[in-house]
């Protein structure tokens, strides 16, 4: 008996346990269900047919009191109508006879109401005629001689009908009662019976497949401590047991390398090997002159075969070139780069399906620490990215349906300061003005959400192309000069001429540096000064602001752009939003951002582009 057939058949049984349970549980709903239906159909119609037919035999008694009261033409009309609904009432109740002495008051009930007929017709026949006095004393004796005991009589022997039926409902409805708590006694005993039959046949069947396995487990850990000469001693038939027997050959061919060198050799090739296989993420090992050396099968989807890109520089396989500069800067730097953010997340298609990757590169050394490679892992962040789209959407929708009632503020604050309601007092203004001001904040604080949403989203894609960087930091100077030496500070630069081409996005870049460049002239004491430098560093620019303001706290370095963090005792006004904006913009461009900070000296703030790979005469036409 295999495996699967031993779980089959222990899932079988509980199966067949809640079958029987379900059977017997719907079965005895539907006994209970068909007793209730007995009482409404055996009882119910005729307790009904009584009550009609007492409230008729009221009304016609009701009746003959108007023909002695001289409303002749209202008791025939009432006398008619309910004779009629009487006469109904009791063929209802005459075909529903259920009960024992039920059919002896249906034919008491028939009696009295024939005589109870003669006697009302023999009552309204003189009533009809007319007469004197006497005539309607004589009447009048008429009613409560024969008449009202008649009547009398026969509301007896309805109101007897009456009880006889619903003396027999409560009957049924205690049996009723009594046979439901019966059965649910006896469901709950065989519910129990059935979970602990059901228990005991868990517990069996799993120590029949668990006891191999476990025996399998522990031979597994003898021989992952060291211990080659046990075996899993697994007589069964099933998968376990050829699992165990090819496990114990696998353990001799183990026995059998492990005598010999070679064999320490190759099982650490190959434990190596398959480590790197068996990555759920893609990953690339490159030599220290960044040519490729091993792709797992991750990264087979994506470059191809390891066959064919094995010895080939990092840059003809990599798809993106943000992974040839990874690989790149930290063979040079000898650090590991990294790219944290959402935003930065490498576009590849793996099996014709977009996916979003993080992309991580680690140099690689000996025990001597000399650098052997690198080693790039490509994180698959697709769900990471999608998430984030969630959040950027409602950010970006928030952020777009407050604008135009804010809009709307605004304009109604400078409708009323310029006076269109009339005069304003100077505290009225004030308090207007104060309203503005705080407008303009939350409007600020809009747009850079709308511009934050965006980045992370990737609907702000940076236009990638050999920018001069030279010109674009000049540029950026003559721009921010102002700005900077109206906060009584001091801007300088220092900007070599010949800087090469770098791939980046012009407006993006001149935005990253128009946030640094105010972040530090904000943080910084009148006096003080601000430095601008660039320079070339291998395969990218880095391009550094640095000021001599307050510096930031040591605890607040590590988080300093995450979004919505502000420095205690800062001044600024803003909302915590400018550096996570510009580390995701720097990150897109396929450069990273660092910050080196001291409190009481001061900020830099420093980050890199990768160089664009072109000819010179390209770069010379650019110039």
């Amino acid at each position: 008996m295999n495996l699967r057939t031993k779980l089959l058949l222990s899932y079988l049984v509980f199966v067949a346990a809640l079958v029987a349970l379900g059977v017997w549980s719907v079965w005895r709903l539907w006994d209970m269900g068909r007793v209730s239906k007995l009482i409404l159909s055996n009882n119910y119609d005729s307790v009904v047919a009584a009550q009609d037919m007492k409230e008729s035999a009221e009304r016609l008694d009701s009746a003959a009191l108007f023909i002695l009261l001289g409303e002749r033409e209202r008791a025939t009309q009432q006398m008619l109508e309910h004779r009629r609904l009487f006469d109904a009432a009791f063929d209802k109740a005459a075909n529903n006879i259920t009960e024992q002495g039920e059919a002896a008051l249906i034919e008491n009930i028939r009696h009295d109401r024939q005589s109870y007929y003669k006697l009302l017709e023999a009552f309204f026949e003189p009533a009809a005629k007319g007469g004197t006095i006497n005539e309607s004393q004589r009447i009048g004796g008429q009613y409560f001689e024969q008449l009202e005991p008649t009547f009398h009589r026969l509301r007896r022997q309805c109101d007897q009908l009456l009880r006889l039926n619903q003396s027999a409902m409560l009957a049924k409805s205690d049996a009723a009662v009594e046979s439901a708590r019966r059965w649910f006694i006896i469901t709950s005993i065989i519910n129990l019976s059935l979970v602990v039959v059901s228990l005991i046949l868990a517990f069996f069947f799993a120590e029949r497949i668990v006891r191999p396995v476990r025996e399998l487990t522990t031979v597994t850990s003898r021989i992952a401590g060291g211990n080659l000469n046990v075996k899993a001693e697994i007589n069964s038939r099933d998968e376990i047991g050829l699992l165990a027997a090819e496990f114990n050959r696998m353990a001799e061919r183990i026995r059998i390398l492990r005598r010999s060198d070679l064999g320490k050799i190759v099982v650490a090739q190959q434990t190596t090997e398959a480590a790197i296989d068996s990555l759920y993420d893609p990953l690339l090992v490159t030599d220290a002159e960044g040519k490729v050396t091993k792709l797992n099968r991750a990264a087979e989807e994506i470059f191809g075969l390891e066959a064919g890109n094995t010895g080939k520089p990092i840059s003809e396989v990599a798809r993106d070139n943000r992974i040839d500069a990874a690989v790149v800067e930290a063979l040079s730097s000898q650090h590991a780069v990294a790219s944290e953010s959402v935003a930065a997340a490498l576009p590849l298609k793996v099996a014709g399906t977009e996916r979003a990757f993080r992309l991580r590169a680690t140099p690689m050394r000996d025990e001597e620490q000399q650098l052997l490679g690198a080693v790039v892992l490509l994180e698959d962040i697709t769900h990471l990215r999608d998430v984030d789209l969630l959040k950027s959407d409602f950010i970006a929708l928030a952020s777009h349906e407050l604008r135009a009632p804010l809009i709307n503020i605004e304009m109604g604050i400078h409708v009323l300061i310029e006076g269109a309601a009339g005069e304003l007092t100077d505290r009225q203004l004030d308090v207007l003005y104060n309203c503005r001001r705080d407008c303009e904040k939350l409007e600020n604080l809009m747009r850079d959400l709308l511009d934050l949403s965006k980045i992370e989203a990737g609907n702000s894609a940076p236009h990638l192309v050999p920018t001069n960087i030279s010109a674009l930091l000049a540029s950026a100077v003559e721009s921010l000069k102002p700005y900077v030496q109206s906060k009584g500070l001091t801007f300088k630069s220092e900007i070599p001429f010949d800087l090469p081409f770098a791939l980046a996005d012009w407006g993006q870049v001149e935005r990253v540096l128009n946030n640094l460049v105010r972040n530090a002239a904000r943080h910084t004491p009148r006096g003080g000064e601000i430095l601008l430098t660039a320079a070339h560093r291998e395969a990218y620019v880095s391009i550094s602001v640095t000021d001599t303001g307050r510096g930031i706290p040591p605890e607040y370095l590590s988080r300093i752009f995450d979004r919505f963090v502000r420095v205690p005792g800062s001044q600024s006004d803003g909302a915590g939003l400018g550096l996570a904006i510009s580390k995701r913009l720097v990150e897109a461009l396929g450069g990273q951002i660092t910050v080196q900070s001291e409190v009481g000296r001061g900020t830099s703030f420093t980050f890199t582009l990768p160089l664009a790979h072109q000819p010179a005469a390209a770069a010379d036409q650019m110039k």
